[in-house]
Order: structure tokens, then sequence, then C-alpha cells
């Protein structure tokens, strides 16, 4: 007997493992029992059969929780066989049958995600990414959950992402996740979004760092038939509503992927090694063993919360409740006060107990620095004042050269220290056919280029239809190949700013050695422009 028993809790449970099927057909029979005679007959076919389906994904928790009881049981029985007869079992060896209550049709049956979004019934796809995008990389200390969507005019989310990953260390990007989560119903942006991020961030995204998801349609509801709250309007009712979705989603599809899960925002700034910051500060409250439910590393809404993923099933269920009703981080507060504090408690004595289990880090690890929000007419400066100061460029250190622009800089961010390491250059309403040049004392050989326009605070300042072009110490006519695009003062046309603002690659060595490298506007631009990075590296 008890050979049949271990075979039976230890086969998959979508199998019958050989065994006489009276285990799943027990259950399978009682589940249909139950279901079809319940259900109006006014219910098509089909209808039917996804509700049947809805409930089936109800019952097989409740039945994996009753294979977890019959293995229990089975490691009693083991137990007894190699220890010998039980305590007063008067000399006789005798094997205790598992409990089946859990197939009893009368069984208190757990509430699912369908009794809080019942709509979803109505849709066997409602529940899968319409699209994800990744190497489904497990078993990480961080998952970061990034949720995006479409905002009118703007877009800060590469600039987050860039400064997210340039703040990571070697080590920090091998045990960290970064989803991001693109929950707009916009084909043609989610497609483009993509298309942005697996351009710039390949490396990343081929690495498992970086995941991008999409939820299908069917997850919303009508958000026609939700109408305003709390003196809101209509709109930002319906918004927020939908962020709170969004937000259950991301943490659903996050949960068993990593050890912590974070959530931050499309436009934030983060600190340089935030991610060891963040898992020391975790571990140091744990070992200090303080009963912490969130460690927040920034003081503003939704912003770098921190919460183990054992324990992101609690804040699902709640936002799911109450979805409708409030905004996200009110509810994220309300959860608090629900937790820890008494309904006899003092405002101060509440207080005291929050911040035991809601414990903040300073000085904050991310800013937040969107100004256009995606609700459409609002604008928001929201600071962090605990965050300090950010460098919004990358160094290098460039081969010494002569630099000039006929683009007036403005303020203290000229193009000489941003060539030199020290700050980025911000030129002032640049016009066609203006240009940036580096001139060398000599001629040198150059294998890389890199220049980044644009950066977190300013996303906007990016410099398009522009060229890369360089001065060959040698006369052009030994240039391999009759394509070269060659200008009248014997410059080599080398690449283009893409669409992101972005110029990345290597010089041709058929060119080298060098003379200069010029940047030539083809058209006026109506921002400002930025080159938060300038990379000329010699060979």
């Amino acid at each position: 007997m008890c050979s049949d028993l271990v075979h039976l809790v230890s086969c998959d449970f979508n199998s019958t493992c050989g065994v006489d099927g009276k285990f799943l057909g027990t259950i399978l029979d009682g589940v249909d029992r139950d279901f079809w005679h319940s259900q109006s007959t006014d219910e098509d076919q089909e209808t039917k059969i996804l509700r049947l389906l809805a409930t089936l994904e109800t019952h097989v928790t409740e039945y994996e929780a009753g294979i977890r009881a019959l293995r229990a049981d089975m490691i009693m029985v083991m137990k007894e066989d190699s220890h010998g007869s039980p305590p007063n079992s008067g000399g006789r060896s005798e094997h205790r049958l598992p409990s089946q209550s859990f197939l009893n049709r009368n069984r208190l049956k757990t509430a699912s995600i369908y009794n809080a979004l019942p709509y979803l019934l109505d849709y066997e796809e409602a529940l899968v990414p319409a699209l994800t995008i990744g190497k489904d990389r497990e078993g990480v200390s961080l998952v970061i959950g990034i949720p995006t969507v479409k905002r009118p005019n703007q877009s800060y989310l590469l600039p987050t992402l860039q400064n997210l990953i340039n703040s990571m260390l070697p080590l920090e990007k091998n045990d960290t996740l970064v989803i991001v989560f693109i929950a707009d119903p916009d084909v043609s942006f989610v497609q483009s979004t993509v298309n942005s991020i697996t351009k710039q961030f390949k490396r990343d995204v081929d690495s498992g760092l970086i995941e991008i998801i999409a939820p299908a349609a069917s997850y919303y509801p009508d958000f026609k038939t939700i109408k305003g709250t709390l003196g809101d309007s209509d709109d930002r009712t319906r918004w927020r509503t939908k962020q709170n979705l969004d937000y259950a989603y991301l943490m659903m599809y996050a949960q068993h992927r990593g050890t912590y899960y974070v959530q931050i925002e499309d436009d934030v700034l983060s600190k340089k090694g935030f991610v060891n910051t963040m898992k020391s500060f975790a571990l140091e409250n744990s070992m200090k063993k303080r009963d912490w439910f969130m460690l927040d590393f920034c003081q503003l809404g939704f912003i770098g919360k921190l919460f183990r993923s054992s324990d992101l099933w609690m804040l699902v269920e709640f936002f799911l409740m109450f979805y409708q009703d409030k905004p996200g981080d009110w509810l994220l507060s309300h959860f608090f006060s629900v937790k820890y504090c008494k309904l006899d408690y003092s405002q101060k004595r509440c207080i005291r107990e929050l911040n035991k289990h809601w414990i903040h880090y300073k000085p904050s690890l991310f800013q937040h620095i969107g100004m256009v929000s995606s609700l459409n007419g609002k604008v928001q400066k929201l600071k962090d004042r605990q965050f300090g100061k950010l460098e919004l460029f990358i160094r290098h250190d460039n081969p010494e050269a002569k630099v000039e622009s006929t683009i007036k800089h403005y303020g203290k961010f000229s193009l000489e220290k941003a060539y030199q390491g020290k700050n980025y250059f911000w030129g002032l309403a640049p016009e066609a056919g203006d240009t940036i040049k580096f001139t060398f004392a000599l001629p040198i050989r150059l294998t890389n280029y890199r220049f980044i326009s644009g950066n977190a605070e300013h996303p906007s300042d990016k410099l398009h239809n522009a060229t890369l072009e360089v001065l060959p110490s040698e006369s052009t006519d030994r240039i391999a190949g009759s394509t070269a695009v060659v200008t009248k003062d014997g410059y080599v046309v080398v690449d283009e700013f893409d669409e992101l603002g972005v110029l990345d690659g290597q010089f041709p060595d058929n060119l080298n050695p060098i003379k200069a490298v010029r940047i030539t506007l083809r058209n006026a631009s109506e921002n400002w422009v930025i080159l938060s990075e300038i990379l000329l590296e010699k060979g």
C-alpha cells in the first residue's frame, strides 16, 4: 500500500501516472457535477466551458493542497515503516490511511481573481501576456518592475532604463531582473517601444537582464462603465483604476521570479550601486529580526517600494478588492493601517507601529524626474528632497583635442567640459548647418565612438538628422569603395544619429589616422540639444 501511495502523490497533477484514474476521476467528476447543475440552461456551450475552466483553476489550488496533505500522510507512513510500530500500537504494524476530506464536495472553496474581476470569465486569454520578450530569468535576488504607458508628447522610459543599467555594478546585473510592463492599449505604441528597447538595450535583453511584457486587452474591464469617485472626474478615476490593475498584474507576473520585488516608475533616476544597497538593507533588517513588510527607498508615490516576493499576494488581493475605489499609493497606506493599527490606537501610536513594518532608507535611492503625466493635462513637479544630486552625464577619458561648436551653450554646460567628462553639453536652439568639431594636434588612430543626446531630466533635447564625419590625415582617394560620401571640405560621412538620438559604432580602419571628427546638423531643432555622453576611443 505504501508504494502505491508514493506513486500517487509523486505523480504530475495533470496525469493519472498509471493509477486506475479513480483519484482524478473523483475530482473531475465532483467539479463537473457541481458545475453543470449550478448553471443556467440559457448559457451556450462555449460560455459553460469557459466557466468550467475558471472553476477548475480554482479547484486545482484546493486539490494541490490536498496532495500536500497526502504527501505528509505518506511521510508519516514511511517513518512508521522504517522505525517499527508506532507508540501505543500494541506491537501491531498498522498503516494509517491518508485523509480524503479534500475530495468532499462540501469542502469550503477559496476565492480567486475571478471573484474580484468576474469579466475575466469571458476571456480565456485574459491572464496570459499578449507579449513576452526575454530569457525567463528566475531565481534572482531582485526583480524590478517598471510599468509604462504612453504620455502626451513625451517619454522618459529609455533614459530611465539607461540610467538604471548604468547605475548597476556588473555583478548586480547578473542577480537582477528588470521587467518592463507596457500597459498601453495602443498596439503601435507597444511595438515602437519594444523596438526602441531591443535596439538600445540589445545586450541587456539578450542576457536576460531586461524582460518586456504586455497584457492582453481583455485583462481590463470596460472603463466606460467606471464612474468618478472621491470627487474625481470620470477620466481621472479610470486612469487610477487602470493603474491599480497594472500594479496588480505586474506583481502577479513577477512574484515567482526572485527573492525581492521593487517597483519604480518609468520616469526616475537611480543612484550608483542601488541594487546592493537595497539587498544589504533588507538583510540588515532581517538579521535584526525586524518584522518589516516594506522597505521604502523613495519618499514619493509607489517608487522604490521593496517587498518580499512571498508577500506580494497580500498586496495583489488588496489592490484587486479596491482597485476602483482609491489611488494605489492610498491603498498601500490603507493596507498598512488595516494590518498593523488597532482601532483603539491613537494616531501617534499607530504611526509608531507602522514605522516598525514600513521602514524608510535615507538618503533616497530614486528621484522622480517626469513632468508630463500619463493623465492628460496633469503636470507633476514632484521631487524627493532626500535624494540629493546625481550626475546626468557619463565621463570618459577622451584624447586631447581642440573643441568648438557653432551652437551657443547654456550657462556652465559647455562643450569643453562635456568632452573632459566634467559636465554635459547643453546647446541653445541649433540651426541647420551647425557643427560640433573635435580637432587633434596630430592625427591619431581612433577605434570606437559614442554620442548620446538628451538626458533623463531633458529627454527631448536630442540630436536628430545629424551626421558624424571624419577628416582623414591622407587623401580620401585611397578610401576603399566608391559609395563613401565625402563633403566638399574633405570630411567622410561615417554615421548618423538614430531616432533615439544615439551614435554608437566603430571608425573604419581605412580612415585612420584621423585629423578631426565633426557632427553636422542637417535641420534646425525646436528643442535645445544635450550631449550627455561623448566618447572618442583611441586605438
